[in-house]
């Protein structure tokens, strides 16, 4: 039967996407067919597949797990132009009309989509990886999920919670997430992970022990701070920006609406790169790249409001070679017009450094192509001759001035003395690209998908990993033993509510203990009502004497026994008082020394009326004593009255 897991993030840049990645990688190396899926996207950063474009996260996450990268891994794809808009990619292309729809007013027309590619996806691989986005108690928007708690629902998937201890209140992130949560989101949650941490792990004590014990999320165990070079999905970053030593100084423009950064992410292995967000970030510039642009107009009047456009202008002056990528090749032309509104509407003035324009069009040029550079000229003279592969990912038309030279095909590329701009996104991707600009070649990526894989097999728990892939929900949890003791009166909710603890610490995985004996109709039917309540896959063990021989023999990790009652007035009545007894300090002895978690449901019976017989007096006494024994075991009392529980010794908030 085929599986998804679910990762899910106590916010943004926690690490979802590097986790989906690593595990990826792991589970191939497990002999899985992996696939990631991530149903909506929000990102700038985009590639090319088959389909269309998608996130790029996704996209480098299929390389991880060794499978083709399509569309249907990322079936919605939010790409931001504004403040308050962006543009809606379905199954790969750009859909205008959504676009312009109010964002709540999507989901009726998104979801289906998102469902039907989750489902051709777990039909075709053993193992989907599901990525969510921010975090899945955000409580103004869960009503319109479309990629967390809806979609691991739709698959049955156990859900993985990550945290950014790095950033500090992982542990509060951790709780957080679980307390805001409907029960239908917590009943999912299997484990936590703690990433990006500086230190010794012993330090974290008891703290990773006490949410498992709040919330039944078990502590996966602790990633440390990785070196990577995989760009973040949603922010500016260019992966490994340190570098090369002694190479190159390469200064990548970071004005807003930044596209396609995560191409850059071989400049680790080839230069010194850098984000320039002031101008002096310039100054000591090699090469300056003008990335893509999701909005050419914004970041256009943002190069001009920050200084950039001036320090631009005096580095062209100064001889340093300008490359502009997509948007940016744009941005570097005289003019850009917008007649249509597709993103800025109406026209601005360029930075003049390329005689070129540009007009926006209403179809969008998403596609994959092999061109080779014709004759160049300056540090950009190396490239004449090669060929190389890219994609296009567009709306815009450019086309010539005087003076420029096409050094690309089909109007993808011109050059002016130092200034080059080119459509196709993808260049320092190419080795004869990299070995003739910088000498070097780029190690790759597989190196980091490796090193990622590494790091689940030696601090992750990976029996766990591989019970989650193979029995999905129906995973045996590992679960910090907890005694728990149910105590209230007839109709008081306190076998529901200890159902509804077993169901969140072992779901499909409990074992229950039944003391009942059936001697009328009306006994046979409370019998069915309570296996009504009960999954169908739970293990029942009828124990009217020896509850502490179940419990000895029950096969799961978490047993339930209803009730303690019952089973008191079952050994008075067959055997006496010290029968009773025995039976009772047996199971006392039981609960006290399992390894497993065990909830007790009993009568409270010292607060009703004085029994008019002898032997319901010696009951309610024999019961009071009975239940005082199993409070000295166990580590958490509850008094349930009118289905709300009242803590009499410990205490979790998951009761």
């Amino acid at each position: 039967m085929n599986r998804a897991i679910a990762v899910w993030g106590t916010g943004s840049h926690v690490g979802k996407s590097l986790l989906v990645a690593a595990l990826a990688r792991w589970y191939r190396r497990q002999g899985f067919r992996v696939a990631p899926f991530k149903g909506q996207n929000m990102s700038n950063h985009a590639r090319v597949a088959e389909g269309g474009e998608m996130g790029a996260a996704q996209y480098y996450q299929a390389l991880a797990a060794g499978a083709a990268p399509e569309v249907r891994m990322n079936p919605v794809l939010l790409k931001p132009e504004g403040e308050r808009q962006s543009q809606v990619v379905v199954l790969g292309q750009a859909d205008l009309e959504l676009t312009r729809m109010p964002w709540k007013e999507r989901k009726a027309r998104l979801w289906p989509v998102v469902r039907e590619s989750l489902a051709a996806l777990m039909a075709e691989y053993d193992l989907l990886l599901i990525e969510g986005a921010g975090s899945p108690a955000e409580i103004n928007l869960i009503d319109a999920d479309i990629v967390n708690l809806r979609v691991a629902r739709e698959a049955g998937a156990p859900v993985l919670l990550v945290a950014d201890i790095d950033q500090g209140g992982a542990f509060a992130h951790l709780y957080g997430t679980w307390a805001l949560l409907p029960e239908k989101g917590r009943s999912l949650l299997r484990a936590f992970v703690l990433n990006k941490f500086r230190g010794d792990p012993e330090l974290l004590a008891p703290a990773p022990e006490m949410i498992w014990q709040r919330t039944g999320m078990y502590p996966l165990g602790v990633l440390p701070m990785l070196q990577h070079r995989l760009p973040e999905e949603d922010a500016a970053s260019l992966g490994a920006e340190a570098g090369v030593s002694g190479g190159p100084r390469v200064a990548v423009v970071a004005y807003p609406y930044a596209s396609n950064l995560d191409e850059f992410w071989p400049l680790g292995d080839l230069a010194r790169p850098r984000l320039a967000r002031v101008p002096a970030d310039l100054d000591d510039a090699d090469l300056v790249v003008l990335p893509g642009s999701k909005n050419v107009g914004a970041s256009l009047a943002w190069l001009f409001e920050a200084g950039m456009a001036e320090a631009l202008r005096a580095r062209a002056e100064a001889g340093i070679p300008i490359l502009g990528i997509c948007g940016g090749m744009q941005l570097l032309g005289r003019e850009i017009a917008d007649p249509l509104g597709v993103e800025f509407g109406g026209k601005v003035r360029g930075l003049g450094l390329l005689p070129i324009v540009t007009e926006l069009e209403s179809k969008k040029r998403v596609q994959r192509r092999v061109v080779r550079f014709g004759r160049a000229e300056g540090f950009f003279a190396p490239l004449g001759g090669i060929e190389f592969s890219g994609y296009e990912i567009h709306h815009g038309k450019t086309v010539a001035l005087e003076a420029a030279s096409g050094v690309l095909p089909d109007g993808l590329g011109f050059q002016k003395g130092n200034v080059l701009g080119v459509y196709l996104h993808g260049l320092f991707e190419n080795s004869g690209v990299q070995a003739a600009l910088f000498g070097r070649t780029a190690k790759g990526l597989d190196s980091t998908f490796d090193a990622l894989a590494d790091a689940v097999e030696a601090h992750l728990d990976r029996a766990f990993l591989l019970e989650l892939a193979e029995r999905g929900l129906g995973a045996v949890r590992p679960v910090k033993a907890r005694k728990v003791f149910f105590l209230g009166g007839a109709r008081s909710g306190k076998s529901q509510k200890a159902q509804a603890l077993a169901r969140r610490l072992g779901g499909d995985a409990v074992s229950v203990i039944v003391t009942a004996r059936i001697g009328d109709e009306e006994m046979r039917e409370r019998v069915r009502a309570h296996r009504r309540q009960r999954p169908s896959s739970w293990e029942v063990i009828e124990a009217p004497r020896g509850a502490a021989r179940a419990v000895q023999a029950a096969k799961h990790q978490v047993v339930l026994l209803d009730c303690l009652s019952l089973l008191v007035a079952n050994a008075l009545l067959d055997d006496g008082e010290a029968a009773a007894r025995a039976e009772v300090e047996a199971l006392a002895g039981a609960v006290r020394d399992t390894a497993k978690t065990v909830i007790v449901v009993s009568n409270e019976v010292g607060m009703g009326v004085v029994p008019a017989s002898p032997l319901g007096r010696r009951y309610r006494d024999l019961l009071g004593w009975a239940n005082q024994r199993l409070m000295d075991v166990i580590s958490e009392g509850y008094l349930v009255v009118a289905g709300r529980t009242v803590p009499l010794k410990g205490g979790c908030d998951d009761v």
